[in-house]
């Protein structure tokens, strides 16, 4: 892999890149546009980048956190491969980025909080963790006003990301007591007639990182399936998750595998959305 220093956020393949850039070439074409996941940065202006499953050192000009998803346009594919960062219109990207950092604020906060004063309420029973999140906040006014807060962020991108589609993001932090970062999204799949729910939880766990479950409801069955950022203890984080389901669910849990969290979804739910829409 070479890079190409030009001074304007160009990266690219060297020549010897054999298989792999023949792999990326293919389907693609130059201006063509390609997302990509921010891995790790290596020095002031590099940083290695992941698109669509291939690992790219990048020169960038901004400075994105890790997990932020960048944009790229394809100037050329032979003899080298050479991309550029490209920054979406202000207008479109400022305000769901405003928005989703209001969340992200609130939530720590809330979380905060919470964990503060939820000794009691992590080692209840699992049927017990809603009715005790539920006195918690009846009984402490600033942790309601927080919690109010982060849903009430949450809401104004549903109703201005999401509005009209058959999916929509929740919050529901007793699920997982002990977890951070929770968001969560729950969307219909095909029409009404299948009654076919799915749901995507998210959250960060002491000891495996961000952990992403992915449920599928067809009364009376649920199935899941599990991506974990670190899997050296898939098995007991699975034993674990089976056990836990919504309230409103009634069936047997069947889990339909555990895997690797791809770095691309590193960024989380939530900015797959502001970059999707």
């Amino acid at each position: 892999m070479r890079i190409r220093d030009s001074g304007s956020s160009f990266f690219g393949f060297g020549g010897g890149g054999g298989s792999r850039s023949d792999s990326f070439k293919q389907g693609r074409r130059p201006g063509q546009k390609v997302k990509g996941v921010l891995l790790k940065w290596v020095s002031n202006d590099m940083a290695w980048v992941e698109i669509d499953g291939h690992k790219l050192l990048a020169q960038l000009n901004s400075k994105p956190q890790v997990g932020a998803l960048l944009t790229f346009i394809i100037k050329q594919l032979t003899p080298n491969i050479v991309l550029k960062e490209v920054f979406e219109p202000a207008s479109a990207s400022i305000p769901a980025l405003s928005m989703a950092g209001d969340f992200e604020t609130a939530r720590t906060l809330f979380e905060n909080q919470l964990r503060s004063v939820s000794n009691t309420f992590e080692i209840a029973p699992r049927k017990q963790h809603l009715l005790n999140f539920t006195k918690l906040l009846s009984d402490n006014k600033k942790l309601l006003s927080t919690f109010l807060d982060t849903t009430s962020c949450l809401g104004v991108i549903n109703q201005t990301l999401l509005s009209g589609k058959p999916e929509c993001l929740f919050y529901a932090p007793w699920l997982i007591p002990m977890g951070r970062r929770h968001v969560g999204l729950k969307r219909h799949k095909g029409d009404a007639s299948a009654n076919l729910i799915e749901s995507l939880v998210e959250f960060d766990l002491k000891d495996f990182g961000m952990i992403r479950a992915e449920f599928l409801f067809k009364h009376p069955t649920t199935s899941y399936r599990l991506k974990l950022q670190h899997t050296a203890r898939a098995g007991e984080l699975k034993s674990y998750l089976s056990t836990r389901r919504y309230s409103d669910i009634s069936g047997d849990i069947q889990c339909l595998g555990v895997s690797q969290l791809p770095q691309r979804e590193h960024g989380g739910i939530l900015a797959e959305l502001m970059f999707k829409r």
